[in-house]
């Protein structure tokens, strides 16, 4: 028969009728009631605690992260100011209490050299329980930065001129107006640096998935190495070749680009900056311009 017959179109009507009655209403609604009683009880259970402290006399900063952001800026203080954020979750108030026994912030200090340490079990599931530390410090000025995180993290640094080893995994690193010189390596995440001063030691930039940034002093000089497989070089700067490693082949032509590495004097060169991304640009920028 015919879809389109008066007799069908009948059909069709009454069948609307029925599925508008206020009983089917209220069937969606308690479906409703029920979704949202569901979703309900799957929500985690979580812990949040913050805790302060406060060190004298020091000179270098280790912090060892696992999950969660650190961010560092100087201050006009002598003293090291922590403030910490804990999170705990869990998906029961007993795997809650076993994430309370498990997971600490371990504190050494020895002399001038204060480490802070998230200390958890090697072995832990991240389907047990979750935790996420995240750590604001005002330090002095001159310390020397020992940072790390691994996931959902960022790091940021301001206004230090001591000498620094800044590490992430899953996030990016960001350093303003320092000095100093050390290395800044991620692997998921970009890398962007803006020198107060120019180094004057070496220094090493380097990312697998990220764009290298880093903007220096006009005047700079530096002998360059950079690296980039899927992505492209950039210098304000005015470049010089340079040979990779001061060997010579052939007839004697200097290597100026040797395993996708290239080599350029900036200035009348100087000590060695590094910066090697396997996904991103480099971007060597004058921020005087």
């Amino acid at each position: 028969m015919n879809g389109n017959t008066p007799m069908n179109r009948s059909l069709w009507s009454r069948l609307r009728e029925r599925h508008s009655e206020p009983r089917r209403h209220g069937a969606v609604v308690t479906g409703l009631f029920t979704i949202v009683a569901i979703s309900a009880i799957a929500q985690p259970l979580e812990d949040r605690s913050t805790d302060h402290k406060s060190y004298g006399g020091v000179r270098e900063l280790i912090i060892d992260n696992v999950t969660g952001a650190i961010e560092v800026s100087a201050s006009t203080g002598g003293s090291v100011e922590v403030d910490i954020e804990k999170t705990l979750r869990a998906r029961s108030q007993d795997r809650l209490s076993l994430a309370r026994r498990e997971i600490s912030l371990s504190e050494t200090q020895q002399g001038g050299l204060v480490r802070l340490v998230v200390d958890h079990p090697k072995n832990t599931s991240g389907d047990l329980y979750q935790f996420e530390y995240n750590f604001k410090v005002k330090v002095p000025r001159s310390i020397d930065l020992e940072l790390r995180t691994v996931n959902k993290s960022h790091i940021f640094v301001e206004g230090t001129s001591g000498e620094f080893k800044i590490n992430n995994v899953n996030g990016g690193i960001e350093m303003k107006d320092v000095e100093g010189s050390g290395s800044v390596h991620t692997v998921n995440g970009p890398v962007k640096v803006t020198f107060a001063r120019n180094p004057t030691g070496e220094a090493s930039f380097k990312s697998v998935n990220g764009t290298l940034d880093v903007a220096f002093r006009s005047g700079l000089n530096a002998d360059v190495k950079m690296k980039t497989f899927n992505g492209e070089t950039y210098s304000d700067f005015p470049v010089t070749a340079m040979p990779v490693a001061a060997e010579t082949v052939g007839n004697e032509k200097y290597i100026y680009r040797r395993h996708g590495t290239t080599a350029v004097r900036i200035g009348g060169g100087g000590p060695e900056l590094s910066f090697d991304t396997l996904n991103g640009e480099v971007l060597i920028r004058n921020r005087d311009k």
